[in-house]
């Protein structure tokens, strides 16, 4: 019998019924004046990615940003996502043959799935640490909108060593270079919002720090300046991770698409900070 992960976050963080998810997602891509404005501009280098998971009413139009740059040649994407709860095992592939959202199902990928529970010894299938967990979720409903079909990999962090960061990071590499053709098939995203709840000041001079690192693809940089500056950036490992496969994939060019804040949606006093990065050659 196929295993099927259900939706967790569908209602709250986005729309349960189909037809409204499909407009709240036209509105994330052309309407909202935090969004690429319907603006469309496929990047057929693209290697890796960088996205927000808050609910789309928040950073929706901010992780628009990134989908409108992605090429139809793409068929795989490895989502690397964070544990929030900690609940599981703290580096998790998914069990599930497919997940389910309110636009259909998405198969997991069997084959990458199974080189890396062998290639890397603390990765392994796990359905508690993926149940509740919304940072890989929320992006399924995105790549539904602008891919035709494709597979992915969902890979769930919560307590892992920059060491480890680093191991994953070269594998996911490897898996990539399985399909030697000249427009990428596979991309990788990490999933990760930035500060949290605090002033919009604060925010945005936090924000730009780890951003710095980022954009210089320095994931040992990213891992030592958040942790010295405290800096609650959510997705710190699974961005490490993406960005040490970008640098052995052979990243030149890494490039700000959005940085916002939950503040300029609804006028509040703690804020949670946004971003949209792609990384190509």
């Amino acid at each position: 019998m196929e295993r099927i992960r259900p939706p967790a976050v569908a209602g709250s963080f986005y729309p349960s019924d189909p037809a409204e998810l499909a407009v709240f997602l036209d509105a994330c891509f052309v309407s909202s004046p935090l969004g690429p404005g319907g603006q469309q501009s496929p990047t057929l280098a693209l290697i890796a990615g960088m996205v927000p998971h808050a609910g789309y009413l928040y950073s929706g139009p901010c992780a628009a940003h990134l989908y409108a740059r992605l090429p139809d040649t793409v068929e795989r994407l490895i989502i690397i996502g964070v544990n929030h709860g900690a609940r599981g095992y703290r580096a998790a592939l998914s069990p599930a043959d497919a997940w389910q959202t309110p636009l259909g199902r998405v198969p997991v990928d069997q084959e990458i799935n199974a080189i890396l529970e062998r290639r890397v010894h603390f990765l392994k299938k796990d359905e508690l640490a993926h149940a509740q967990e919304h940072s890989i979720e929320v992006q399924l409903p995105f790549l539904q909108r602008v891919l035709r079909q494709f597979t992915f990999v969902p890979i769930s962090l919560s307590d892992v060593s920059a060491e480890e960061c680093s191991e994953l990071g070269s594998a996911v590499a490897e898996v990539c270079t399985l399909d030697s053709t000249p427009q990428n098939k596979t991309l990788i995203l990490a999933s990760t919002d930035l500060s949290h709840y605090l002033s919009p000041r604060k925010t945005n001079d936090l924000d730009q720090t780890a951003l710095e690192r980022v954009l210089h693809c320095d994931p040992a940089g990213l891992l030592t300046v958040v942790e010295r500056e405290n800096i609650s950036m959510c997705g710190v490992r699974p961005t490490a991770v993406m960005l040490y496969a970008g640098n052995q994939l052979g990243v030149t060019d890494a490039r700000l698409l959005k940085h916002c804040h939950s503040g300029d949606v609804t006028p509040m006093r703690k804020v949670v900070g946004y971003a949209s990065v792609v990384f190509g050659r």
